[in-house]
């Protein structure tokens, strides 16, 4: 008796998990990142605040984008505009973020007369976050002091070099993150090109 009324209860459970994490509406996908160490898998995301360029040259959070809409990337050198395919929302995510704090690469170079003081920009993504170099992708935690990312100035859409001075990991952990696809495989974070995979 006891085993006819386990295994209906243990399929519907089943099925209620199913059901919850495959639901998709309008292509958002909800992923509870909470898997046993043998199924561990490498999700990517920012936390919910991060500021994604939209294609118009203003900001939002990350949180905020929406399946079709557009957003800024950039493919060889040039700010160009790209559609959001896919929305990824990770709730109580394992990983803790790690931190990256960039500067502008020509800083040092430049005399503190015709070059205005520019405030450090952070990134926070996961370890395995893909961001692009001058040496190609690397994952976030691969970064090391004096690597250059791409940033891209919102306004002008003008790409320029920017130096890591500090990589902090396990900066902090959030109760819900997000990462977005899109038809270029990549988009701009807090002002510096990330990509989607």
């Amino acid at each position: 008796m006891r085993k006819k009324i386990i295994i209906p209860f243990l399929s519907l459970l089943s099925f209620a998990a199913i059901a919850q994490s495959e639901y998709n509406g309008s292509e958002k996908t909800e992923i509870a990142d909470r898997n046993s160490a043998k199924e561990k898998k490498r999700y990517k995301y920012f936390c919910a605040t991060a500021n994604v360029t939209m294609a118009d040259g203003t900001s939002k959070p990350i949180h905020e984008v929406k399946v079709g809409e557009e957003v800024r990337t950039c493919h060889k050198g040039k700010s160009i505009t790209t559609q959001v395919k896919g929305v990824e929302v990770f709730y109580n995510p394992d990983a803790a973020l790690t931190a990256v704090y960039l500067r502008p690469a020509k800083e040092n170079t430049a005399k503190s007369e015709s070059f205005p003081l520019v405030p450090a920009v952070l990134l926070e993504a996961t370890p395995h976050h893909q961001v692009q170099t001058d040496k190609g992708n690397k994952a976030m935690k691969q970064l090391s002091k004096n690597d250059i990312l791409y940033h891209v100035e919102p306004e002008t859409g003008e790409v320029s070099s920017w130096k890591v001075g500090v990589v902090q990991t396990n900066a902090r952990k959030v109760e819900k993150a997000y990462n977005l696809t899109t038809k270029e495989g990549s988009y701009i974070v807090e002002n510096v090109i990330v990509s989607d995979k």
